[in-house]
């Protein structure tokens, strides 16, 4: 059933990126760049280039599982942000020009084109300028009911270890959560976003993740599209607390003073296997000490509103990566990114990816390790 699955989606999604990328550069030549030039030799360079992005789109997502040179990924990996921003902007000058259209003012419509492609420009390459920094150490303090001591925790998300994952990469950023002497260190899914034999170097990096009282993980969506099985055993191996509907009580002293719960992401729902179990994750919880309840994404709220859950942490959203993806985000889950309240004693923050998926490109939003400091709550 997983291998099927597995072949499925990348079939699918590989159609559906192929139609859609064709599509979509289409609209970005004829709605950006006809008649850009009198020139025909800069014309037919401007369909080359978008020609080849568009192919480039197409090959990141078949060519993903191959340990290719990094820089070629790179630039496969750039394309998807490339042709996304391109096809963003050349919306808005559509929109823009649409009253023009009703007059004759060419020259005006002109000067439009030219100052749209600039900005465009502009707009990518400072997206993938802030692709290129490292996680920021972003800190919050959540008061809990029932807790008895404070409590520093670790959140990492989304980091999807593949070929522009690199294990110095890895090593960077477990450098900077063991500085932060963590209680305990939280992985909201999307660690392994590639075949695991591919992962084991990074992954020995992220071996030497240290905290009091353990690190623990739960699945993303994307290792659903991988060999499961053999990642979860890999992260296993390197001494993870894995979290598959099931919790853990940590303890103080031979006192337990904290839960933390964690489900099989909603993509378990679709692959048939690996589903989602809110009531198994709860199971047997102590419920006079508080309940940290890790899920990959943050929709699973819609099933906590009545569950003794203190705080939700989630990740998935990538905080929208290059903004204005971040409604497009929305459309499917209920928040990008940060803490919300979503009752009198029930919060969730959602991490905004301490990597990123597809392009190194960010705007809007940065890598993100989440500092989370627990306190307990003032009757």
């Amino acid at each position: 059933m997983e291998n099927t699955f597995v072949s499925n989606i990348h079939l699918y999604f590989g159609l559906i990126t192929l139609g859609a990328s064709l599509i979509a550069h289409l609209i970005i030549y004829w709605g950006l760049f006809y008649k850009l030039s009198k020139s025909k030799m800069l014309q037919n360079i401007f369909k080359i280039l978008i020609f080849c992005n568009a192919i480039a789109v197409i090959g990141y997502i078949y060519l993903e599982e191959y340990p290719l040179p990094i820089w070629i990924y790179t630039i496969l990996a750039l394309s998807i942000g490339i042709g996304f921003i391109f096809f963003i902007f050349t919306l808005v000058y559509q929109l823009i020009i649409l009253p023009l259209r009703f007059f004759s003012l060419k020259k005006l419509r002109k000067k439009i084109q030219n100052t749209m492609l600039i900005v465009c420009v502009l707009y990518t390459a400072y997206g993938i300028y802030v692709g290129q920094t490292s996680p920021i150490l972003d800190s919050v303090t959540i008061p809990v009911k029932n807790l008895s001591r404070t409590l520093k925790i670790i959140q990492l998300s989304d980091v999807h270890i593949s070929t522009l994952m690199t294990q110095e990469k890895v090593k960077k950023i477990v450098d900077k959560v063991n500085a932060q002497n963590p209680d305990v260190i939280v992985l909201t899914g999307d660690i392994v976003d590639t075949q695991s034999r591919f992962a084991k170097k990074a992954l020995q990096a992220l071996k030497n993740l240290k905290a009091s009282y353990g690190v623990y993980y739960v699945l993303g969506n994307h290792e659903y599209y991988h060999d499961i099985n053999d990642i979860i055993k890999e992260l296993k191996d390197i001494g993870l607390n894995i979290l598959i509907n099931d919790n853990m009580a940590i303890e103080i002293d031979k006192k337990p003073i904290l839960n933390i719960a964690g489900i099989a992401d909603l993509m378990g729902n679709k692959a048939g296997f690996l589903k989602p179990d809110i009531t198994k994750a709860l199971q047997g919880i102590n419920t006079t000490i508080p309940t940290i309840f890790l899920s990959h994404q943050p929709k699973i709220i819609s099933q906590t509103q009545d569950k003794p859950i203190d705080l939700i942490l989630a990740g998935h959203t990538h905080g929208g990566q290059i903004f204005p993806f971040s409604f497009a985000v929305l459309l499917d889950q209920p928040f990008i990114k940060g803490l919300h309240q979503l009752s009198k004693n029930q919060s969730i923050y959602i991490n905004q990816g301490t990597n990123l998926w597809g392009p190194p490109m960010r705007i809007g939003t940065h890598y993100e390790i989440t500092v989370i400091n627990l306190i307990p709550s003032k009757p």
